[in-house]
């Protein structure tokens, strides 16, 4: 998107499985659903394979508080896009749990981060009002999963989306502005 048109992205943090506790829990399998350690099945593995990513099923289900908090920490030294890559990689290819300091350390070494500054900062929780105030923005405007985008502050994308969804949407926004310059 960002190759093909003039926009900015801004992640925003939001907690599919707010229910899950501190120290993460086993993933339950549900009938239908490929196995732990097998690629996801269904609309999100097409998907996936369409735009060439590894998206194996976790064994686990992490506790993400932390790793949204690091993915601000790396937003504030111009180091997010490394993160937030490695940590999809971290949890999709190897089935890690990001809710454990040792792992969030290490893809932030390998982002290039000060990984023991990102623990303080973390370990102090300056980054934990804001993530909560993301999580709570979202609940606000109807986001219910992942991956959600709001387009030009009014249109909402909820899930895996086709590209040519986005251009369509993308094609509106940009009749609607035309069609307001010529009204101006």
């Amino acid at each position: 998107m960002q190759k093909e048109y003039d926009v900015d992205v801004e992640w925003k943090a939001f907690d599919l499985r707010p229910d899950t506790p501190p120290q993460g829990m086993p993933r339950k399998e549900r009938p239908g659903q490929s196995p732990a350690g097998q690629p996801v099945d269904g609309h999100l593995g097409d998907l996936a394979r369409e735009a060439g990513l590894t998206m194996l099923r976790a064994p686990f289900t992490p506790y993400t508080r932390p790793a949204m908090q690091a993915c601000e920490y790396a937003k504030t030294v111009g180091k997010f896009d490394e993160l937030h890559l490695g940590l999809f990689k971290a949890y999709w290819e190897r089935g890690a749990n990001l809710g454990d300091m040792a792992v969030l350390k290490q893809e932030a070494a390998a982002a290039g981060l000060d990984a023991d500054a990102m623990e303080q900062a973390l370990a102090t929780g300056v980054f934990a009002e804001q993530v909560q105030e993301q999580v709570d923005f979202a609940h606000r405007v109807g986001i219910t999963g992942i991956p959600a985008f709001i387009v030009d502050g009014r249109y909402l994308l909820v899930g895996a989306q086709p590209y040519d969804t986005f251009k369509q949407v993308m094609a509106r926004v940009l009749e609607e502005r035309q069609a307001a310059l010529g009204e101006g």
